[in-house]
């Protein structure tokens, strides 16, 4: 008995050749795409992840269901990521981020993270003339700030005036390193920054290596991981520095012409800030 012969099922040339094609064809898009979205992580002006966590939390479902509607917040997405990464690389880079204290840039950064101002020519020359003309009361408001923060149980503490020693409560953790909770370490940083610009120097330009908070950090974790010590001391050229078993910090200015000119500082942010508040007041 003969069997049937059997066809094999194909489909029409037509649609195969279509098929691969189409297929070469988004394979090609797609690596075409990528070479682009590196590119363009490449030009971010700060390398960071804010670009690649913005393409990370769109709903890519949205590509294949609204697509206009998803190209559109991704490039959205990608501007306040440029330009959140912009506005950060022009206060670094001029050296007006320098004059800000740790609650400043704070605030910036959550303005920067949550709707960055759109970068342009005119925002840019427009806020920095603005910065450029206030950096001197920006400075002096940050003096204020740091030390009027300071632990005011001490009599070395006044708001007005400061003297050679300065305390900051509960700084470390029983680990060795800062304490999360408190703000000491930024506290520091907004010293060792105010003194270096004392001196005519560039913070931005000290390695992060040897920033007095990570040589604190280090110097703590290392005696307390050694001897199991919680005390210790670390001198630098303008402060002598001293933790305690309980956490605290002792710092004092070794040098009399910082703490003057510091005061004066304070002096002259506090005089005028009591001067406009009294023209405010009696519309004088």
């Amino acid at each position: 008995m003969l069997e049937p012969q059997m066809q094999v099922p194909s489909p029409a040339m037509g649609a195969m050749d279509e098929l691969l094609a189409r297929r070469e064809k988004a394979l090609a898009l797609v690596a075409s795409a990528m070479a682009q979205l590196v590119e363009a992580t490449t030009l971010m002006p700060i390398r960071g992840t804010e670009f690649t966590s913005a393409l990370r939390q769109q709903s890519w479902f949205s590509l294949d269901t609204r697509p206009e509607g998803f190209q559109q917040e991704v490039m959205q997405a990608t501007q306040r990521a440029y330009d959140g990464n912009g506005w950060r690389w022009l206060l670094d880079s001029s050296g007006l981020g320098d004059l800000m204290t740790a609650d400043d840039k704070r605030a910036i950064e959550r303005q920067l993270h949550s709707d960055p101002m759109p970068l342009s020519r005119e925002a840019i020359q427009g806020t920095f003339v603005a910065l450029f003309e206030k950096r001197h009361e920006v400075f002096r408001r940050g003096v204020v700030e740091l030390f009027r923060g300071l632990c005011k149980q001490y009599r070395s503490h006044s708001a007005f005036k400061i003297q050679r020693r300065l305390v900051l409560n509960g700084a470390f953790s029983q680990y060795g390193g800062w304490a999360s909770f408190s703000s000491a370490r930024e506290r520091v940083d907004d010293l060792e920054r105010i003194l270096l610009v004392l001196e005519g120097q560039e913070p931005s330009q000290v390695p992060h290596g040897e920033r007095l908070s990570y040589r604190l950090e280090e110097s703590r974790k290392a005696a307390l991981l050694a001897e199991g010590e919680r005390t210790g001391e670390l001198e630098t050229d303008w402060l002598r520095c001293r933790w305690f078993a309980n956490g605290n910090l002792h710092l004092w200015l070794k040098r009399e012409d910082h703490i003057d000119r510091i005061n004066a500082l304070i002096a002259d942010y506090c005089g005028a800030a009591l001067a406009h508040d009294h023209h405010r007041k009696t519309g004088a």
